[in-house]
């Protein structure tokens, strides 16, 4: 049921600005019944009643006035145009989401915020994420990586994560994830000019979004001016892991 009524939450969160055209459609209707429908007392309610019975080529008492055959026959028209769009595009995607993902992940994660955003999903970037979702287990992931079948290489499935396979570097493919309405972003590639590259593309679509930047050479980072941006965290997974071994070391 909890899958059920997440998927429902997406769908409506697909076609809604085809709920807004149709609502405005509405509206502009029964502004033209009030003008110069049969009935100028009518209440508003009632013309919103009126203009929806005509959508749905219910008969409605038109007094010989011409706008509301007029209507009777655009409604109808307008509706199915407006709402069959939008239902067909998504039971469309919807129903072969089994077989072609990728549109209907990218779906979901326009749904989503307050997120997690994972760039590069090596060893490193698969620790940090078992940590993460040990401690929120709740927390809604989005992990960018080229690499295919991802998710059953890390013991994940789709309703833990979402994975989108494409280029971390590449500004749309940040768009995609959603990174405007993350909460926190992460760069775990095995390459520090692609982090670094990512970083600045992060910015620009959400200078606030805390990120956590993985750096082989730690030096970099007191060179960068980046580093004076309170929401940018950077680590060395190497001088990290020398400073635990080495308390280890000492303790014995």
């Amino acid at each position: 049921m909890k899958k059920i009524g997440r998927d429902l939450s997406i769908i409506l969160s697909a076609v809604w600005i085809n709920l807004l055209f149709f609502v405005a459609l509405l509206a502009l209707a029964a502004l033209l019944l009030h003008q110069f429908g049969p009935d100028p007392q009518a209440n508003w309610a009632q013309l919103v009643l009126d203009a929806f019975n005509l959508a749905s080529m219910e008969r409605v008492e038109s007094g010989g006035r011409g706008i509301v055959v007029l209507l009777a026959f655009t409604l109808p028209l307008a509706m199915s145009l407006i709402l069959g769009e939008g239902i067909l595009r998504v039971f469309s995607i919807y129903s072969q989401r089994n077989s072609d993902r990728k549109e209907w992940d990218l779906m979901v994660v326009k749904s989503l915020k307050n997120h997690l955003v994972l760039c590069g999903a090596g060893e490193m970037g698969h620790q940090l994420l078992q940590q993460l979702l040990a401690a929120q287990p709740g927390l809604k992931v989005v992990i960018l990586d080229p690499r295919p079948t991802l998710l059953p290489e890390l013991g994940l499935d789709d309703s833990t994560a979402i994975h989108l396979q494409a280029d971390m570097t590449n500004i749309n493919s940040l768009q995609q994830a959603h990174v405007s309405a993350a909460r926190l972003v992460v760069l775990t590639a095995g390459e520090d000019v692609v982090n670094l590259e990512t970083v600045y593309k992060v910015l620009q679509l959400n200078p606030h979004v805390p990120i956590w930047v993985r750096l082989h050479h730690s030096g970099l980072a007191d060179m960068l001016d980046l580093s004076k941006n309170a929401h940018i965290h950077f680590f060395c997974p190497y001088q990290q892991a020398a400073h635990s071994i080495v308390q280890h070391i000492l303790q014995e």
